[in-house]
């Protein structure tokens, strides 16, 4: 029988990334991180079409509207901006989760950001 949390790094796909030269907050993201959002690419996309807060980001005319208007719901909408971090978080694994909080504020801000993007990429 496989552990959980074997189970969870499993359900990943492999994201091709520069490992050489990169620090530890890098690391994490691109071996954490980035597979977690590429798995959940479609459930953030889901989430942004059918929340009416970010729905709205898309009535603008231009993706730059568009973006400063996503950006804009992350920065002053806690609960949007934390229910998709959370489903980033809820597929980490104890020593992953435990890692993160190390350094929450600034994997908070580059999972904003990467979700910012997600959710573009896929609205268009």
């Amino acid at each position: 029988m496989q552990r959980p949390d074997q189970t969870l790094i499993d359900l990943r796909p492999l994201v091709p990334t520069e490992i050489e030269k990169a620090s530890e907050i890098e690391q994490f993201q691109n071996e954490v991180l980035r597979p977690i959002l590429k798995f959940q690419h479609d459930l953030f996309v889901a989430e942004s079409r059918s929340n009416q807060i970010l729905n709205r980001c898309f009535q603008k005319e231009t993706i730059e509207g568009k973006r400063t208007e996503i950006k804009h719901v992350f920065s002053k909408n806690a609960h949007v901006k934390y229910l998709m971090i959370g489903m980033v978080t809820g597929l980490m694994t104890t020593e992953e989760f435990q890692k993160y909080q190390l350094h929450k504020s600034e994997y908070d801000k580059r999972l904003s950001n990467m979700l910012i993007e997600r959710i573009m990429d896929g609205r268009r």
